[in-house]
């Protein structure tokens, strides 16, 4: 009975001895193949790089180079040869086949990017959805959750900006992106025709980011808004307040030249509707 046990254990071993040796073989020939494939990217010729990773995919696709291959695929047909939708499809497949690999999470923003700057703005949110479902803590999170907000707010789903954009402040209070979510609530509070809302956020962006980027936007929202709702002295005095310290900026004049005819033509019994823009 032991000699049996010490023969069963001893083919054991030899068969793990194996799988080992031949696993370790297969790497080095994908190792191989995937360097000959950096050499023929690094020298311009992308088709006969592909040529190569994709070797890796049929032959090798246990190896620990399958990822790399497909991730470098993906890049070049977007980068290079200008190919989005096969850049998609690799790219895809690596997230499919090794959601463990180290390029997954960086490649589905790639993706979602991809169908961002094409304008498919559902699929976008889809990609951009799946990556904070599956990766919520990685450093990129608030940057892909702000790219979802702009996508909703694209597609004309103010109410779900509204709620995304409240989501994130609470759970990235400092990121980059919280002074641009206040100015998206203001600004969908504002097309909603919501205006308390809509001058209540645009104020609390000034008053956290006196010199954003955004400020002078949020500036004219909140005279954009008083002039809405027919507070025109008030709105004038907002506006003459943005020329002076946007002196520049030739909107602001024109503004404030219409909001002035408004004002005359209203104390002379004339109705005049402004526009959103």
């Amino acid at each position: 009975m032991k000699r049996k046990t010490r023969n069963k254990f001893s083919r054991a071993l030899l068969i793990l001895g194996l799988v080992l040796s031949l696993s370790a073989c297969q790497n080095q020939r994908a190792r191989r193949q995937f360097q000959q494939g950096q050499k023929l990217y690094q020298e311009g010729f992308f088709l006969e790089a592909i040529r190569n990773w994709e070797i890796i995919l049929t032959s090798f696709p246990k190896s620990d180079y399958a990822d790399d291959a497909l991730h470098w695929i993906g890049i070049t047909y977007y980068t290079d040869l200008d190919l989005p939708d096969r850049a998609v499809a690799s790219l895809s497949r690596l997230i499919k086949d090794y959601p463990d690999s180290i390029y997954a999470a960086q490649d589905l923003i790639l993706i979602a990017d991809i169908f961002r700057n094409q304008r498919q703005y559902s699929k976008a949110l889809t990609e951009y959805a799946r990556f904070l479902q599956m990766f919520p803590e990685k450093e990129q999170a608030p940057g892909v959750w702000y790219n979802l907000i702009t996508c909703l707010f694209e597609v004309g789903e103010y109410k779900a900006v509204q709620v995304q954009a409240e989501q994130m402040l609470k759970k990235f209070p400092k990121s980059e992106f919280a002074d641009d979510c206040l100015y998206w609530l203001g600004q969908t509070y504002y097309l909603e025709d919501d205006q308390k809302k809509a001058r209540e956020y645009f104020q609390k962006y000034l008053e956290r980011y006196p010199n954003g980027e955004l400020a002078f936007k949020a500036g004219m929202g909140i005279a954009r808004s008083l002039e809405e709702q027919g507070y025109l002295s008030e709105a004038i005095a907002k506006y003459e307040e943005l020329k002076q310290h946007y002196p520049m900026e030739k909107s602001v004049e024109l503004r404030l030249e219409s909001a002035k005819k408004r004002l005359q033509n209203k104390q002379a019994g004339v109705q005049i509707v402004p526009d959103k823009k």
